[in-house]
């Protein structure tokens, strides 16, 4: 397993285990639905097995947060665990936080990051939030606190509030808004930890075949898959390789629902890097992509979606 190094001095698993699928049924390649609770621990046993070292979570993600906090009294504090919340509707948005983290806290302990669920409520209530998710931090509940967001604006916004100290974006091959805008770079500079969700492109980067909602997007998906195989790689694992070697990226948030998956994105996340060529192949194939067509349609259907490789 491949580490990032991050700014008190941990290290941090390239591959951080997105648990969503642990609480709720959940993603469009989701064929299994949620596991047990036994199931789930198998899928733990197998991230720590592989030398994953982290997970993601939120209070949203259904019982999630119960389950990791089950698995870590029973099996030790074997993971990094970052967590999100949202207070969006509150009337009073400082009481509405201390509930989420009282039920964080209850249900895992202290977290090693705890991040808003969007930028929308950074914008929002970051001025009433901040002492309090500042406090967490000088309480020892939480190593670093951040945000979630899901697009370059919300990034260059990020940029210039320090006090916010580490990121979750969306980003993949075919959607390079974030990684064209320099944003990456910056935050590497500034040494803010940048999560990345959304590697396969809404499952599709998995596929020989995208949904008909999506058939615009399968020459471009086919002309992947022949870059791949120049590469004598899966596109799938094209696909985390190229973000896992991007400037500033620290982890890919990869949500598996067996333990088969985890232990073959573990795998395939430690292959070499693509050649030059292919990554210039990726990069100008990337640019013709009409990758705002392709994410209004996820927004229209609801779906801000991550899945795991199926083998």
């Amino acid at each position: 397993m491949l580490y990032s190094k991050l700014r008190l001095g941990e290290e941090v698993s390239k591959f951080t285990l997105g648990t969503v699928q642990l609480g709720l049924d959940y993603g469009m390649a989701n064929a299994v639905g949620k596991p047990s609770e036994e199931q789930a621990f198998g899928i733990l046993d197998a991230a720590f097995e592989a030398g994953v070292n982290s997970l993601d979570t939120a209070v949203a993600y259904g019982t999630s947060e119960e389950v990791i906090g089950h698995y870590l009294k029973a099996k030790g504090p074997r993971f990094y665990v970052t967590s999100k919340f949202s207070v969006r509707g509150s009337e009073d948005p400082a009481a509405a936080f201390h509930e989420k983290q009282e039920k964080t806290l209850t249900r895992i302990g202290a977290v090693k990051m705890y991040f808003f669920h969007d930028a929308v409520e950074v914008d929002a209530y970051g001025d009433v939030l901040r002492p309090h998710l500042e406090k967490m931090k000088a309480d020892g509940y939480a190593d670093y606190i951040g945000t979630s967001v899901y697009d370059e604006k919300d990034v260059e916004e990020f940029i210039h509030k320090e006090w916010l100290d580490a990121i979750q974006v969306p980003m993949n091959m075919l959607d390079r808004r974030i990684i064209d805008s320099g944003c990456l770079e910056e935050l590497e500079k500034q040494g803010r930890p940048v999560f990345v969700r959304s590697v396969f492109l809404q499952g599709m980067l998995c596929m020989e075949k995208v949904p008909d909602d999506y058939s615009f997007m399968q020459p471009y998906i086919d002309e992947l898959h022949d870059i791949a195989k120049a590469e004598n790689m899966t596109l799938p694992q094209m696909a985390m390789v190229y973000i896992r070697d991007l400037p500033g990226v620290t982890s890919l948030v990869l949500g598996c629902d067996t333990a088969e998956q985890v232990r073959y994105n573990a795998e395939m996340l430690s292959s070499r890097p693509i050649s030059k060529a292919g990554q210039d192949a990726i990069r100008a194939l990337g640019l013709r992509v009409p990758i705002e067509k392709c994410m209004s349609i996820v927004k229209v259907g609801g779906g801000r979606r991550y899945v795991g490789v199926k083998k």
